[in-house]
């Protein structure tokens, strides 16, 4: 093959910088004008628990920001920064822009979690140095500050559901577009996130690439309301600009719904995507194919999804069958594949860079799986070596006037077409580099090619160019597509979420006297990421009780990082694959756990296939494999329920949940009792969720998604449970289920 030279993706300047000469230049002057052009029109929908739809104006919204802005404009300075700790609803939105209205930071940091540590407030508090944390009045009573660190019990907390007029004058503040309209904390790791400095320039022109890529109108007054749908969480980067401020920058409509109110019930999203007629939504990879395994074909059929143009899908790896799954499955509602919209981008980028062609298929590369462990790109069209191809989903195309390289991150020089390098990007879109961290911003915002001076934010991503694609008949051969292939520091993704190995390595090591170095990785099994852990035992420990380490792994992990392993295995000491300057061999331990080649001293694997939203919650084997359970059982108490003390109620809803839970999970140590904390069955935040709807539907009670979650054992959930039957009895019959 003849040599190709180095190519960037670049593109023209953006077409549509120039079509609004009076677009506004900052988050406070969009809002400003939005109120004033469009005061009566719709801005959000959110559909609440109990089936109530709170709505707001543009005028409702600038009303609100500017009365929280009062208040906040007494008592602190502009720059000054402010964390954002809401449940999933309107309010948010309007500490947030109360907060730029006042000249203040916003920090989205964390939804509240009843009865429970912030860990990740905590790091967010110490690194960015908040004076204040806006949350509503509900949520400040259950966090309990009594018990969280000293850092977030001395913040000057404000609940902004409860404000009244005031009678002050009010001073917008007019921010510079260079000035820091929020921090971004990245998702990844819960003990070390950074906060990425977005300011209203790197936003407002990553808004404008956003409306160019999925070819939007700019919001004026005789255009039609573009409606949007999303359930992300707001405190995540996609879903406070996909969900909260792309719709606002185009003077559309956007629908929010509850994260848990999705994952208990994903046809709810779709449900409200085919009732509004709203044409765009988008989610991480997993959320397809949940929506694909919690839903039947009646449900499927009584959809009308022929009005969603751009589904798009990021945050995480995208997956070729899950594209394929998800457009089989809801053709019959009038989903066309062509509206997949896959992108990449990421925080230190204010989130967008690259995306697909709009209306047009997306385009998948068949290569060797093996060669891509050699940073090589090998095309497997028409090999006989089917189980060695691998298909990769091209993110499009630089999106606006950024620039993409692919670069050797060794030589730092720009690689030529096909091969594999880091991914680097240049634009207005990125960020002023993370909060407090001037020795990293250096390297990460400021990296260079050999030989020049213009600086790069470096992704840690791995991936190539690719031009002409016998695979696909779609591809446009003068057209370059971005393909995604891995990433450099092993960072793990689940469900849309990054963990940092190390953090659950030291997790894991941390839990146990007899646990020794490890290794933390991601295996893909039945269609979506899983967490495997790799321990070495302490060499005095091996002949100890390493059922209960094994044990105490797991629940360390559920607890502190709200994820449930897929196996964990201990292995004798001095075997763990290391460098030779003692680093851990991630990719090398996941060869070897796939080839079974470990020397293992005891383990605990799920022994259930993997789902996207419960991972491996199910029977699983400590070392050996689990009795036979019953499918299911039936509360048998329910008809008794007025005549029942108390203390015989809690008792039987005890005895009722724990032979329900008997089907349904496992102790690591294979036994469950009242007071067996949850995090021992490998009970995370998302598949707690199941659990309440298994609960909901067998009481007949109506729950938050979030009640397993928010009590730590069996006997405290049930009581709670049996008070809420004597309170306002129902029987199952009077609840209809909202997924089948």
């Amino acid at each position: 093959m003849a040599y190709q030279p180095p190519y960037s993706l670049r593109t023209s300047t953006m077409s549509t910088a120039n079509a609004t000469l009076d677009a506004p230049q900052t988050l406070t002057g969009l809002l400003v004008q939005r109120a004033k052009q469009h005061p009566q029109r719709v801005a959000y929908r959110f559909a609440g628990d109990s089936g109530e739809e709170i709505v707001w104006t543009y005028g409702d919204l600038d009303a609100k920001a500017r009365l929280i802005g009062s208040e906040l404009q007494r008592k602190y300075q502009p720059g000054e920064r402010a964390m954002l700790v809401y449940p999933p609803g309107l309010e948010f939105i309007a500490g947030f822009f109360g907060l730029l209205y006042a000249g203040l930071v916003p920090v989205p940091a964390t939804y509240p979690k009843p009865r429970r540590p912030l860990p990740r407030l905590d790091v967010i508090a110490e690194d960015c140095t908040p004076k204040v944390a806006l949350t509503t009045a509900d949520a400040l009573g259950l966090l309990k500050l009594d018990e969280q660190s000293e850092t977030v019990r001395t913040l000057d907390w404000l609940p902004t559901d409860t404000q009244v007029e005031v009678t002050t004058a009010f001073d917008l503040h007019h921010p510079q577009e260079s000035d820091a309209a929020f921090l971004q904390y990245t998702s990844g790791s819960t003990s070390q996130p950074r906060g990425v400095v977005v300011s209203h320039g790197n936003v407002i022109h990553n808004l404008l690439t956003i409306r160019e890529g999925f070819g939007l109108d700019d919001g004026q007054l005789d255009q039609p309301v573009q409606e949007c749908c999303f359930w992300l969480p707001a405190y995540h980067d996609m879903g406070l600009i996909g969900g909260v401020l792309t719709p606002l920058f185009v003077g559309g409509t956007s629908r929010l719904m509850a994260p848990a109110a999705f994952l208990r019930s994903p046809i709810a999203w779709l449900d409200s995507l085919s009732s509004s007629g709203a044409s765009i939504s988008g989610a991480p990879n997993f959320a397809y194919d949940l929506c694909v395994e919690k839903t039947t074909q009646e449900q499927r059929a009584a959809l009308d999804l022929s009005r969603w143009d751009i589904a798009f899908c990021g945050a995480e790896p995208i997956d070729a069958g899950t594209i394929e799954r998800f457009a089989t499955a809801f053709a019959p509602a009038g989903f066309r594949s062509s509206a997949f919209y896959p992108c990449y981008g990421l925080a230190e980028a204010t989130l967008q860079v690259t995306g697909g062609q709009r209306d047009k298929e997306p385009i998948v590369l068949n290569v060797s799986r093996e060669a891509l462990t050699r940073r090589k790109v090998v095309s497997t069209q028409g090999s006989a070596e089917a189980n060695d191809t691998k298909q990769l989903v091209g993110c499009g195309r630089a999106l606006g006037d950024q620039q993409v390289l692919i670069v050797d991150p060794a030589t730092q020089t720009e690689l030529p077409l096909g091969e594999i390098g880091e991914v680097w990007v240049s634009g207005k879109s990125v960020a002023n580099g993370y909060w407090g961290r001037s020795v990293e911003n250096c390297s990460t915002f400021a990296a260079t090619l050999a030989g020049s001076t213009d600086p790069f934010v470096r992704t840690g991503d791995l991936g190539f160019f690719n031009v002409g694609d016998a695979d696909n008949a779609q591809a446009e051969s003068d057209q370059p597509e971005l393909f995604i292939t891995g990433r450099i520091k092993d960072v793990i993704i689940i469900r849309g979420r990054n963990h940092y190995p190390q953090d659950i390595e030291r997790t894991a090591t941390d839990s146990h006297v007899a646990v020794d170095t490890g290794a933390a990785f991601d295996v893909a099994t039945d269609g979506s990421e899983q967490l495997v852990v790799v321990h070495q035992v302490q060499r005095e420990h091996r002949r100890g009780n390493l059922d209960e380490a094994l044990q105490a792994i797991r629940t360390a992990i559920v607890q502190q990082h709200e994820i449930d392993p897929h196996a964990i295995l201990l292995i004798q000491p001095v075997s763990l694959p290391l460098t030779t300057s003692g680093k851990v061999k991630r990719s090398y331990c996941r060869e070897l756990y796939l080839e079974d080649g470990f020397k293992i001293l005891a383990q605990w694997r799920s022994t259930l296939a993997a789902s996207p939203l419960s991972g491996s919650v199910g029977s699983g084997q400590c070392g050996h494999a689990a009795a036979p359970k019953p499918a299911s059982l039936e509360p048998d108490f329910l008809d008794s329920i007025g005549t029942m003390p108390p203390e015989e109620l809690h008792a039987a809803v005890t005895t009722w949940m724990l032979a329900l839970l008997a089907t349904k999970v496992e102790a690591t140590n294979c036994e469950i009792s009242g007071d067996t904390p949850f995090a021992e069955l490998g009970m995370d935040s998302m598949t707690s969720i199941e659990l309440s709807l298994e609960f909901e539907r067998a009481l007949g009670l109506l729950l938050t998604p979030d009640v397993a979650w928010s009590h730590p054992t069996p006997a405290t959930l049930s009581k709670f449970l049996a008070e809420q039957l004597q309170a306002a009895p129902r029987t199952p019959a009077d609840l209809s289920p909202s997924v089948s």
